[in-house]
């Protein structure tokens, strides 16, 4: 049982199959010398071309086949003996199986035994064997599955068995393929069932016992879920059920996928809309290296080039590490149970384990941020955060981040107070260096935008004296905390703080304290919209007769011109009618005409109006109607009755909705305007800065998940002037990355050296005869003059002198 002997058909055997057509070879025989070709040989460099005649014709030269499948089958049989074969000996091995696996689906009882051999073989000595033999019978069947010649599920549960090898690029490669299927089945075969099923088997992989196949099921349902093919609540909860893994690195992986992006933009929304319009705005490398090819290749160029294929290449990671950092907003907010959740998480973060420090860190983050995104009451968490809110604290900024993303509207204000007062104390001290400081007013804003009924007048006020702090940041970061209370509650605020008076209205207001939200009944900015519209509406409406009941029971007798005699009779045939009716379902069937007819009578005598009562109902009228204007005229002074007018009485449109929204940020500029007419002059540029920003974090929170960033707590407006050393080692670091030389670059090059004139003269002429005629343009008068006079004298007929 020595080395595995070449096939039968390979380097030795001649085959006169190859160019027949029709059963008849066209092919000369091996030992002609006659114009005949010799027989076409099948060795190892020629399978590939034995590939493609096979496709062609695969009845025909079946026998071919069959002799290298019969290889395949004695050589398989050798290596369950000797697993251990290298690659050289394997070669001619791992070649037919490529050789077989392309031309599968044209022989399908063959490919079956072809198959399961691969199968059997991966199964009970893939730990043993080669690792590019390995990758070859991988390969193999990647190959049958994608023709359907094997059930994907048996290959996925063959994959995973296979992970446990220790071979990373092996791994790399069965992860990437069960990804490319589930990418084949979701958007080409669109098949429900198929994904159902392998979702459920990576399911039952992530209980695993094993932790690499754990953790490979982990990886592809991760996958799965940011592109979107298994993005559903089950697969978001799975996920999280692998933070309490006993393995630490499984446990990481899991929170940050539901952490997601740590920039600062850092939402969760679908990303396909922001890559296209990306990929519109920038140059592809294909588009920059064609419009490099065709022109005149200079260094400046060159070195634009490079800095564009670097650009591209820095985005495309970027991009690829964007989508893969997405969907964390939309994995939260899929929990079942969110309060269960971090209730066990925030346990394991409390129990006395010997967690490292990262972890640690990993757990607090999620904690505060599905506390932030559901609104939760897990009141021990902020407790528990006093002990690392020190300076010296490692990452202590992010910790005050996660402090600030758990705070919200329904916390409890003493709770929140007294992390305030920590935060205050430890922080904000004279002893402390600006910049802690000026973190620790940060992070107390960002608390304090959160949960505003937490602030006391006292503590508001002393922050507020650090607006004359000799550090600009310092101040700036105790001003940004006026203007916020400015516009949340500038009673909290020292007089001289609370700024020139506005004007301001209610609906602005959030809160009116803990746990009082501030209700409103009507849409805010609907005092613009035009009732006529509305009122067009409601008259189409009963034109086309939709409420049949309107036009008989809801006739008002205020409606009716007592005037106008012709409409007399019609009010009272219409009453008459109503009560005929009425009365003939009380009646017995045989007395029904005598009773109509002297009901009808006595209704006719009733019904008669006097002179008397006519003045009265005109009376009656024109009160109502004075009545009317009146509320109308109070209805159109105050806004809020006729928003809330608006509001009740109307269906709001996307164009009604545009209108308001526009309303709004005229009415916001114009009193920013009134305002600095008020102050006589505009406002400080630091000031004006402090609110823009303050502006754009609120609109950013608006729109996004709501959470403070970590650029929010470690905004420095003024950065630290950096000493010599720093600032040479800022530029050697440049140069370095620049490839920088001093002094000219040396002459050593095919085109360098010469000047612009003496490389013009190898150039074809029809590349520099516009620059020769351009030359015209810088003559003397004098040049001017004579060639001005020899071509008069041509013009003339005359030879120039």
């Amino acid at each position: 049982m020595g080395k595995v002997s070449k096939s039968p058909g390979k380097g030795e055997k001649r085959i006169g199959k190859v160019g027949k057509k029709n059963g008849k070879s066209n092919a000369p025989t091996e030992g002609s010398n006659s114009g005949k070709a010799s027989r076409f040989t099948m060795s190892e460099r020629n399978l590939g071309l034995m590939q493609e005649i096979i496709r062609k014709d695969p009845e025909s030269y079946k026998e071919e086949f069959l002799e290298q499948f019969n290889y395949f089958v004695q050589t398989m049989k050798l290596l369950h003996l000797q697993p251990e074969q290298s690659r050289q000996e394997m070669q001619s091995l791992v070649d037919s199986v490529l050789f077989l696996s392309g031309l599968a689906k044209h022989y399908p009882k063959e490919s079956k035994q072809f198959s399961d051999s691969l199968f059997e073989l991966l199964r009970e000595q893939g730990a043993g064997l080669d690792p590019e033999v390995r990758m070859a019978f991988c390969k193999a069947l990647v190959l049958l599955r994608n023709q359907d010649m094997i059930d994907p599920i048996i290959l996925m549960e063959t994959f995973f068995e296979l992970v446990k090898v220790e071979d990373k690029v092996l791994r790399k490669f069965l992860l990437s393929s069960i990804s490319a299927h589930l990418k084949r089945v979701y958007h080409k075969k669109k098949d429900v069932k198929m994904l159902g099923k392998i979702q459920n088997l990576c399911f039952s992989k992530m209980k695993d016992s094993r932790s690499i196949v754990a953790r490979a099921a982990q990886l592809v349902c991760i996958d799965a879920f940011r592109r979107k093919f298994w993005r559903d609540a089950r697969t978001a909860n799975v996920i999280a059920q692998a933070c309490f893994h006993k393995v630490a690195k499984i446990q990481v992986t899991s929170m940050k996928f539901f952490l997601g992006s740590e920039n600062e933009n850092g939402d969760a929304e679908d990303s396909d809309e922001m890559d296209s319009d990306a990929e519109d705005n920038t140059k592809t490398l294909k588009e920059v290296m064609t419009s490099f090819r065709n022109v005149k290749k200079t260094r400046k160029r060159e070195k634009n080039v490079e800095r564009a294929k670097k650009m591209i290449s820095k985005k495309k990671k970027a991009k690829k590490e964007g989508r893969s950092k997405e969907c964390n907003l939309m994995a939260i907010q899929s929990l079942y149970d969110p309060q269960e959740f971090v209730d066990r998480l925030f346990g394991a973060v409390e129990a006395k384990k010997m967690d490292n420090f990262e972890v640690r860190l990993f757990k607090i983050a999620l904690c505060a941020r599905i506390i932030g995104i559901h609104r939760l009451h897990t009141l021990s968490f902020y407790s528990y955060l006093h002990r690392f809110l020190q300076p010296k604290q490692r990452d202590v900024t992010k910790i005050l981040l996660y402090a600030a993303q758990a705070c919200h509207e329904m916390v409890p204000p003493d709770t929140v107070e007294q992390l305030i007062r920590v935060i205050a104390n430890n922080f904000v001290t004279d002893r402390n260096s600006p910049e802690a400081m000026t973190v620790g007013i940060n992070a107390i804003r960002e608390i304090l935008s959160n949960c505003p009924f937490a602030a006391t007048e006292e503590l508001l006020r002393d922050l507020s004296e650090y607006k004359t702090y000799k550090n600009k940041n310092v101040s700036m970061a105790a001003r940004s905390l006026i203007t916020l209370f400015r516009a949340v509650n500038p009673k909290l605020l020292a007089r001289k703080d609370r700024g020139k008076p506005q004007e301001k209205d209610d609906e602005d207001e959030e809160y009116n304290g803990f746990a009082r939200p501030k209700v409103h009944d009507f849409i805010s900015g609907a005092e613009i919209l035009d009732e006529d519209a509305a009122d067009g509406e409601q008259g189409h409406l009963e034109e086309d007769g939709t409420d049949s009941e309107l036009d008989v029971s809801d006739v008002d007798t205020d409606d009716v011109d007592t005037d106008d005699d012709a409409d007399e009779p019609v009010a009272k045939k219409k009453r008459v009618e109503q009560k005929s009716v009425e009365n003939d379902a009380e009646s017995d069937a045989d007395d029904e005409e005598i009773e109509d007819e002297e009901e009808m009578d006595d209704e006719e005598e009733e019904i008669e109006i006097s002179d008397e009562e006519e003045e009265e109902i005109d009376d009656e009228a024109e009160e109502e109607a004075v009545v009317e204007e009146e509320a109308s005229e109070a209805v159109e002074k105050d806004p809020k009755l006729k928003a809330s007018k608006n509001s009740m009485d109307r269906i709001m449109t996307q164009e009604d909705f545009k209108n308001i929204k526009a309303y709004q940020l005229k009415k916001q500029l114009i009193g920013e305007k009134r305002l600095k007419k008020q102050m006589g002059k505009g406002r400080s540029q630091a000031d004006e800065r402090i609110v823009d920003e303050m502006a754009e974090k609120l609109e950013l929170k608006r729109s996004s998940d709501g959470l403070a960033r970590l650029s929010d707590i470690e905004h420095f407006y003024k950065k630290k002037r950096q000493s010599k050393e720093e600032r040479m080692a800022d530029v050697m670091a440049g140069r370095a990355d620049e490839d920088y030389k001093f002094g000219r670059p040396k002459k050593n090059g095919a085109h360098v050296g010469r000047t612009n004139d003496q490389n013009s003269k190898k150039k074809v002429f029809a590349m520099v005869k516009n620059k020769i005629r351009g030359r015209n343009r810088q003559r003397s008068f004098r040049d001017q003059q004579k060639s001005l006079r020899h071509y008069l004298m041509r013009q003339s007929g005359r030879k120039p002198q």
